[in-house]
């Protein structure tokens, strides 16, 4: 029984894996074919890279850890790790939900960088209505629930480490943005918490 469930939640990191990076190679593409105005303001130090660095770093460190289980440690018999892998399920299912309702969200306003241009609107519907960085939460799912499948210290060192930096990234568009729009961000700001959908404190 064990075996088994071990052997599904590697598949399904591995699975997760593979489709984030197909998913952000396509819509990478789609972004630079793109005829769109060039920026008008954008970040350019470490913090724009924290995107990247979450995707990259999940593909890789998610594949080495399913496939050779580097960082992980033997998974608990019993119905503990039933329910742990259950709920890391649900976690990457919740995650690919809002990656792609994000991105659908977006649609041509999407950028991977954190950037305003001429043409840029404000977008508050669908994801953006529940949370101001959908895609930054879907990020932050897939580690947690592959950290828990595999049950990897690493992913949950990494996982931990990857919360601040993406407040710090949040927090920098978020300038951009208010600068860009002025109160109109402020009052959505005010109303939609940034990553965790009901959280009190929205800044």
């Amino acid at each position: 029984m064990e075996l088994t469930l071990e052997v599904f939640a590697r598949v399904v990191v591995i699975a997760c894996a593979l489709s984030l990076l197909t998913f952000g190679l396509a819509i990478l593409a789609v972004e630079r074919l793109s005829r769109r105005s060039a920026p008008v303001e954008h970040e350019t130090g470490p913090l724009a890279l924290v995107n990247y660095v979450g995707i990259i770093g999940f593909v890789v460190v998610s594949l080495m850890s399913a496939v050779t289980m580097l960082g992980t440690i033997p998974a608990p018999a019993g119905p503990l790790y039933a329910a742990a892998v259950v709920i890391a399920t649900v976690f990457l299912a919740v995650a690919g939900f809002f990656a792609v309702w994000g991105y659908r969200s977006l649609g041509r306003e999407f950028s991977s960088e954190a950037e305003v241009r001429t043409d840029t609107v404000l977008v508050t519907h669908g994801a953006f209505g529940l949370v101001r960085h959908p895609m930054y939460l879907a990020i932050l799912l897939l580690w947690a629930g592959s950290a828990l499948a595999l049950v990897s210290p690493l992913m949950a060192l990494c996982w931990l480490a990857l919360i601040p930096a993406f407040v710090a990234r949040s927090q920098a568009e978020e300038r951009i943005l208010t600068r860009h729009f002025g109160n109109t961000y402020a009052t959505y700001a005010a109303r939609v918490p940034m990553l965790v959908p009901g959280w009190p404190m929205h800044r």
